[in-house]
């Protein structure tokens, strides 16, 4: 869970900091390739870290159950 979590996160990353590629597109074309890049990046980087959080609360769930009984 937390190897499938770090790699989206690198994933992110690499989204945000290299949006830019070579081609011969126009500037609108490649400020919009910008945009959906980070766009693409923040998204990755939110939700992996939203499953961090559950997992981690399911942990201490199923921790606490353990315990009650």
């Amino acid at each position: 869970m937390i190897l499938m979590a770090v790699l989206f996160i690198g994933a992110g990353l690499i989204f945000l900091v290299y949006p830019h590629s070579v081609t011969d597109a126009s500037e609108k074309q490649i400020t919009d390739r910008v945009i959906m890049s980070r766009w693409v990046g923040g998204s990755l980087i939110a939700l992996s870290c939203l499953f961090l959080i559950m997992g981690t609360i399911q942990l201490l769930d199923q921790a606490s159950h353990h315990v009650g009984h």
